[in-house]
């Protein structure tokens, strides 16, 4: 059991394809923790306040010792918006601009880490985990 709760809130269908790439990347282990994440994928059209209560019984149902560390997708948007609701708990961590290597990193963190060392760790996965490259450019031509 994960003593972080991990709560994905993205637009749709972000937060459950995420989901799914940890369940295959640890489909071949005995960890199932990440079949524990909760997922909220924000449709379009979604009534905000009617998010935030989804969002809350969401929350409300991880199981977890430590604190919740909710990922959304982008900051300002809706999902963020929702997310945010949620900081007066003082349990709640918020990481924006979520990417697998995030999520996996998170699930791999010790099982005893606080919510503060998972948060910090993910949040440095997704940044090392974004990179750029460029082939060989023709001569004559710029990069």
């Amino acid at each position: 059991m994960l003593v972080v709760g991990i709560c994905i809130i993205a637009h749709a269908p972000l937060a459950s394809a995420l989901k799914s790439c940890s369940q295959h990347i640890y489909s071949t282990t005995e960890d199932a923790g990440c079949d524990g994440i909760a997922c909220f994928d924000v449709p379009a059209d979604l009534d905000v306040d009617a998010g935030i209560a989804h969002a809350a019984k969401l929350i409300d149902g991880l199981r977890c010792n430590d604190g919740i560390l909710i990922f959304t997708d982008l900051i300002g948007a809706t999902p963020s918006n929702i997310a945010h609701n949620f900081l007066d708990d003082p349990k709640v961590r918020i990481v924006t601009g979520v990417n697998l290597p995030a999520i996996i990193t998170a699930l791999s963190a010790p099982k005893d880490a606080p919510v503060n060392q998972v948060m910090t760790l993910a949040e440095g996965a997704a940044h090392a985990g974004i990179s750029s490259r460029i082939g060989r450019v023709p001569e004559g031509t710029e990069a």
